[in-house]
Order: C-alpha cells, then structure tokens, then sequence
C-alpha cells in the first residue's frame, strides 16, 4: 500500500486537473456562445487543446525513472518506489557498526592471536566448527586465523559432522552442545553466564566450555574509508546521526568518536531486540536504519525506511526499501540528496505546467488564441517541459562504487 501512495497521489491531481479543464471548456464555450456556435466552439476546442497535461503524464513519471537510473549508475538500487517520499521526512539516521560503517573485515589483536594458537588442538578444532559455519564478522575473523594457521597448527580446521549442531543466538552467540559438553562462543555475558563473570572480559569475544573462559579475544576493525567524511556530510546536512551496535560500549564510544559522532548518540552492549527498541525510541516517523547483519532485523521492522549493503544476505534485502554496492556508506547520502532533487524538479515542472496553463488558458478564453495555435503551442510546451526534466535529472554519469 505505501508504494502505491505517490502513484495514488498524482491520480488525484490528474482527475482534478482533467475536471477543471472540462470546467474551463464549459465555461469559454457558455461565454461565446453569443458571438455563435462556431465561434464558442473554437474558444472550447482551444481550451481543451492548448493545456498540457505534460508536468502529469509525462514529466512526472519520467523524473522518477530518470532518478531511478541515476541512482542504479551510483551502485544503489531502489526495491520500493515508495523510499523517495519517505526519505523527505528522515531526520534521524541510525547506522549500525559492524559491516556497515566498518569494513566487516576483523582481525585479533596479537596477543589474542598467540592465546588462541597456544590452545590445545581439540579446543581450537571445537572452535573452528563453531565458527566456520558462521556469517558474524567476528566468527570470520576467527575461522580464518584457524584456518591460515591450520599447516603449522596440527589441523584445526577439520570438519566435525555432528557441527550442524550448532545454533546461532542472533546478536549473542553460538553453542555447541557436544557429548554432554556445552560450547560457546560470543558476548561475554553469553559464553559466560555465571553471575559476575562476564565482567572481567568486558569488550571481548570469549569462548568458553560449561561456562568456563577458555580464550578471550580483542579484536581490532577498520573503518570504511569515506565513513568519517560522509557522517560528517550527513550531520553538516542538517541530519542527527546515531551508532547503535551489540559490541561493547567503550569499543563503540570510541568508534563513535573516530566518527565525529557525540558520546550520546553511541548506543552499544544491544542485543537485537534492544537495538529495535532504540530505534523506537527515537522514532516519530523520520528514521532511517541502514544495517548488514540478521541482528538488525528487527530494528528495520521498526524503523521507518531502512537500507543494507548486505545484498547476498537473505533477509535484510527484502525488508529494505533500498540496497547498495560497494565499499563506501556514501550511498545514503546519495540516495537522500536524489528523493530532495526529484523534489524540487518535480515541483518546477507543476509551477511551469501551472504558469503555462493559466497564461495559455486565459488566451484562449479571451478569443486570443484559435484552434491551431492552440495545437502548436501544446506539443512546444510538452517537449520544453520534458527537455528540462531530461536536462536537470539525466545528466550525471556518476561510477556505481562509492
């Protein structure tokens, strides 16, 4: 239904514009009719010829396909005809942190790195297998250390049939229970649920047997190249930008800050549930989520638009009114700065469209114009219109990564 509003709209405005041009003709016609039928039929037949429906039924549409094409050209691609209304209302723009304004890639810190290879080869061999059926960033990292050193570590990374055990806590973690041993791997207060314990490991990924710390591990991530430069964009634009994510609060403070972001629009520590709940919060009908991972699932449900550069993924595409490529967050800004150019050509187009008609109208209403002028300055005004449509919209040629 909401992506057949803007259609529903300009229905609208047709059917008026179309009855108060029958109005119109009616009315020159009843006017002329003293002067004779020939002559009140000419001013009638002006009238009906002379007006250009064009800013509707030709410009309209085509500023939107041009939009459109824009935008594909930029690596962004619109699933809902929809977002360029909402996207005039977005006055809140919530970024997740992980894979989204970071570059997802993680690696351990070195002396986690040295931690987790010193560990004995069964336990790194569980750990593979918990992570290497895993799409986490963090579990990436992981699995890939155990992999890269496999050659000179005995083989850790050795597939274990009855893995398929695994189970992934959305926003938390993964266990394993194998042979009457709990495994996992995630959160500190999810690998550790004894009361008290997770507190020591604050900031840590940790993995842990019945709820004993066998290796905790920092990480270290990379931000997106132009992240910092397009916030910056964002907040200089006029819009409040917010981090929200399930790492720990200091790492995502102090992400924040490489941001240029204030301390009280980080929000970290959140499962998804309390991530949805943030954007609740701070929606009255103007945020926009953009996020990559299963996590922020339910926070898209609860924001007002949301997009995702997650396009392999199969969830998050399907709930997002736009998807991007490439390695960059410049696709928001983007995608922001083309719903306010549609805007403002389309609103040039109706002063044109409404300018013309009336001068073109009382012409043809004070006898001044007969029906072939009438029929030459129509088709002038259709082409001048979509001719500027063309020009103001087509002209950009921008590369898809940004």
């Amino acid at each position: 239904a909401a992506a057949d509003a803007p259609r529903d709209a300009w229905h609208r405005i047709a059917t008026a514009y179309v009855a108060v041009v029958l109005v119109l003709a009616a009315t020159g016609f009843a006017v002329w009719s003293g002067a004779g039928l020939q002559r009140a039929a000419a001013v009638a037949v002006s009238v009906l010829v002379v007006t250009c429906p064009c800013a509707l039924g030709l410009a309209v549409p085509l500023a939107r396909e041009l939009v459109h094409v824009g935008l594909r050209r930029q690596g962004v691609l619109l699933r809902r005809n929809s977002y360029l209304e909402k996207a005039l209302r977005v006055r809140k723009i919530l970024f997740d942190k992980t894979g989204t304004l970071t570059r997802g890639l993680l690696a351990l810190a070195d002396d986690s790195r040295r931690d987790l290879l010193a560990r004995p080869l069964a336990e790194r061999r569980v750990l593979w297998n918990l992570t290497g059926r895993s799409s986490h960033p963090v579990s990436r990292c992981v699995a890939a250390a155990l992999s890269l050193n496999d050659a000179t570590a005995g083989g850790a990374a050795v597939l274990d049939p009855a893995a398929d055990d695994v189970r992934e806590v959305p926003g938390e973690g993964l266990v394993w229970e194998r042979d009457g041993v709990v495994w996992r791997f995630g959160r500190p207060a999810f690998a550790l649920p004894g009361a008290g314990a997770a507190a020591a490991h604050a900031g840590r990924s940790v993995f842990s047997r019945d709820g004993e710390p066998l290796a905790s591990l920092a990480l270290v991530e990379e931000m997106k190249v132009d992240a910092a430069a397009e916030v910056a964009r964002l907040q200089a634009a006029g819009y409040e930008v917010h981090l929200l994510s399930g790492d720990a609060p200091a790492r995502v403070r102090a992400a924040a800050a490489a941001l240029g972001l204030r301390a009280d629009r980080a929000h970290g520590g959140l499962s998804p549930q309390a991530k949805a709940d943030a954007v609740r919060a701070l929606d009255d009908r103007d945020t926009l989520m953009i996020g990559d991972g299963l996590n922020d699932s339910p926070s898209f449900d609860a924001a007002w638009t949301a997009a995702t550069p997650a396009v392999d993924r199969a969830v998050l595409p399907h709930k997002a009114d736009f998807y991007y490529l490439g390695d960059g967050v410049a696709a928001v800004r983007r995608s922001l700065d083309a719903a306010r150019r549609l805007r403002a050509v389309q609103r040039g187009n109706l002063a044109f469209a409404g300018v013309y008609n009336l001068v073109a109208v009382g012409l043809c209403l004070s006898g001044a114009v007969t029906p072939v002028v009438a029929a030459v300055l129509m088709p002038v005004s259709s082409v001048t219109v979509v001719a500027a449509t063309a020009a103001r919209l087509g002209g950009r040629r921008s590369p898809w990564t940004s």
